[in-house]
């Protein structure tokens, strides 16, 4: 079962007298709920997941999973990153059981890992090495592992953007299917716009400078969704209009020399 995450009034600096990269940052995620985050480059969508996940300390504010304050990492947060981060001299099996060990849930770990392998189609591949699978294949292996423990949220750091757009496709669906059948709540970090509608019952637009929430879009569409449907072109454009909003009023402060702490939160509302 999900967890629900509250983010409460987040700032983050890297330094102590660094300007902030993400400031005064709140946001509720109910459990089992999808929330995707898109922004610029550098508006600090990575840092916000890594916050969620307890892997970086806030400057201020805190984060709160199922009322409980976010400290460090913990087996039921997962996060996949970019790289599926396999061991290349383990096999499979083996990668996909880590985390039961690491957590000590070693009963019937066998029979569990085998579940995992056949939820993401690589039941026949348990004793390959990763270097013997695909890019899709190896960050299935990841989503394995990740399910493996049972988590009730899910972090996603573009893990699928070094794949070909087939492969992609297909494990955005699979990912939300699985999470939507385990109440798994997940947060996507990501740069395409159509992921972020196919994945996710929420959108946040962040601005940067420092990195704010400008915006939250609703997406009530039926899963699996389809980009050539009426429905999700129209949500594609407003998504596109309130990125393309969030960049200007970011260039337009920027062009009146205004000093990031002295800029404003815009959020608008679906």
């Amino acid at each position: 079962m999900g967890a629900s995450i509250q983010i409460d009034k987040l700032t983050h600096r890297f330094h102590r007298h660094a300007t902030p990269v993400i400031r005064d940052f709140s946001l509720e995620i109910s459990a089992g709920q999808s929330l995707a985050i898109i922004g610029e480059s550098g508006c600090g969508k990575s840092t916000l997941l890594h916050m969620l996940a307890g892997l970086t300390q806030p400057s201020a504010g805190c984060v709160r999973i199922q009322d409980k304050r976010v400290y460090r990492p913990h087996p039921e947060w997962n996060m996949m990153f970019q790289s599926p981060a396999l061991y290349p001299w383990l096999s499979v099996e083996q990668n996909v059981a880590l985390g039961l060990e690491f957590t000590g849930q070693t009963r019937g770990l066998k029979a569990k890992v085998a579940e995992m392998l056949e939820r993401v189609g690589l039941a026949d591949r348990g004793r390959a090495r990763p270097h013997d699978l695909s890019g899709g294949q190896q960050q299935r292996v990841a989503l394995a592992r990740s399910l493996a423990v049972s988590p009730e949220v899910i972090l996603l750091d573009e893990p699928f953007s070094a794949l070909d757009a087939f492969t992609r496709r297909a494990l955005q669906r699979e990912v939300t299917q699985i999470a939507h059948d385990h109440g798994i709540t997940l947060v996507l970090v990501t740069h395409d716009i159509d992921e972020a509608l196919i994945m996710a019952d929420q959108v946040a637009v962040m601005g940067r400078n420092p990195g704010t929430l400008r915006s939250l879009l609703d997406v009530s569409l039926a899963y699996p969704r389809d980009p050539k449907e009426p429905a999700f072109k129209a949500l594609r454009d407003e998504l596109m209009s309130r990125f393309h909003d969030s960049v200007s009023l970011n260039s337009a402060v920027t062009a009146c020399g205004v000093s990031a702490d002295d800029g404003s939160s815009v959020v608008s509302s679906a």
